[in-house]
């Protein structure tokens, strides 16, 4: 997707879930301003994470809040009005000084109304947005603490009508796979996850509503997720492995007489990555690459799903063959030889992801020039 946001500017339907994913992905602090139709409402920004809330709209205060969600009732409310003008003190520690609340309510109760401040913004049908420098919340002590991509999913979850779904998906015929690094960083539901497999094994459009459990708006909603992080695009990658596509292995299953060949030919192929994405960056190369290689775990036959790199970057041997000791190699050796150039292709992708196209050049001319 990629969307361009200058500092200021106009936002039509959706562009709010695309906006805080662009303050996301560049790392943006600051203060953003949502103004429509007479209503403004601010979230401070820093760390990737929205902090604090503010609202000009008088439902959006504490006092209000806990009236609607009935945590205070009417008089509790009218009692705590009266007493904090007389005091001259906020709505929350007006609560704790007549003995409506304890700490432990007035910390739950406070980020849960910051939480509603953030969530209706996404209700607004067409707003203007301005981010301005970010100035220290001033005697905000119970802040919030939210990643910005765990706000885009929770929003897409509760407010996003079919007709925006449709017209995000109308005309796209195929589903490419992104960075998927976010899905560890989110907390999806095991039906989103399920959505998510089915995009690492299948790419037309019509295949994934087809495929899932989920009713076919709900899968384009878990979809939409996917697009605005990123995760997933409608447009084709123009390099780097394709997760779900029978892309075929470099050699004939006849080139091996045994699944030990055949891990341990490779294993010199994932070594050889390993030594020169750690030479560049250091130890953190080895969970960087295992990082790869659980990205596609779904995508390998079951024998493979538990693979394990070692410190040299090779593949766990043993753990390997003790998965296939009872399988037949020649009846099998096709599907194993994929499942390991699936691990080879996610690997290269990551060097050229960290390192650039002239290291994924040099590992790719290395393997030609040996006949591998």
């Amino acid at each position: 997707m990629g969307k361009y946001f200058p500092a200021s500017g106009e936002l039509s339907e959706g562009d709010i879930y695309s906006l805080l994913y662009y303050i996301y992905k560049n790392n943006i602090s600051g203060l953003l301003s949502i103004k429509s139709q007479g209503k403004e409402k601010k979230l401070a920004i820093a760390g990737r994470k929205v902090v604090f809330a503010y609202s000009n709209c008088r439902e959006d205060s504490l006092g209000n809040y806990l009236l609607r969600e009935k945590i205070i009732d009417q008089s509790m409310f009218d009692q705590t009005n009266a007493y904090l003008v007389k005091r001259g003190i906020r709505f929350g520690r007006a609560l704790l000084e007549l003995g409506f609340f304890d700490y432990d309510r007035l910390w739950k109760y406070v980020p849960d109304q910051l939480r509603g401040i953030v969530y209706s913004l996404f209700q607004f049908k067409g707003a203007s947005y301005l981010i301005q420098p970010l100035q220290e919340p001033e005697d905000e002590n119970i802040v919030l603490d939210w990643t910005i991509p765990a706000i885009i999913v929770e929003g897409i979850r509760r407010t996003i009508p079919g007709e925006r779904l449709e017209k995000v998906f109308a005309g796209m015929e195929y589903i490419y796979p992104g960075d998927t690094d976010l899905i560890r960083e989110i907390d999806l539901k095991p039906y989103e996850l399920h959505v998510f497999e089915l995009t690492r094994k299948k790419t037309r459009l019509a295949d994934i509503l087809a495929a899932s459990e989920l009713l076919a708006e709900d899968t384009r909603k878990v979809l939409y997720i996917f697009w605005v992080l990123e995760i997933v695009s409608g447009e084709k990658p123009v390099d780097g492995p394709s997760p779900g596509h029978d892309q075929g292995y470099t050699l004939q299953p006849g080139f091996f007489k045994s699944f030990e060949e055949a891990v341990r030919y490779y294993n010199t192929k994932y070594e050889l990555i390993y030594k020169v994405l750690s030479k560049e960056i250091g130890p953190i190369a080895l969970s960087i690459l295992s990082r790869a290689v659980d990205d596609i775990i779904d995508n390998l036959p079951s024998y493979l799903k538990k693979v394990k790199l070692n410190a040299d970057g090779s593949i766990n041997e043993e753990a390997v063959l003790k998965s296939v000791w009872y399988f037949d190699f020649e009846k099998n050796s096709g599907e194993f030889l994929r499942g390991l150039e699936e691990i080879l292709y996610a690997e290269i992708y990551t060097v050229k992801k960290h390192l650039g196209e002239e290291y994924e050049q040099h590992i790719l001319k290395w393997m030609n020039r040996i006949g591998n």
